[in-house]
């Protein structure tokens, strides 16, 4: 199977103030992946999840 991953440029942040930034979206699976500033790898949670968790802000 083939990813369909649309990619972002869009950062939010959690209720602890930490800004993550969104890279992309997996349409297939309903997956937001972000990045941590600092953490090497990128991470992914499903998109309900993520909107219950983050707040889009303009950076």
């Amino acid at each position: 199977m083939e990813e369909n991953i649309q990619p972002l440029n869009q950062y939010y942040q959690d209720h602890h103030g930490i800004i993550v930034h969104v890279t992309g979206y997996d349409h297939d699976r309903q997956r937001v992946i972000y990045r941590r500033a600092g953490y090497e790898w990128e991470c992914a949670a499903p998109k309900i999840i993520f909107r219950a968790r983050f707040k889009r802000i303009d950076k």
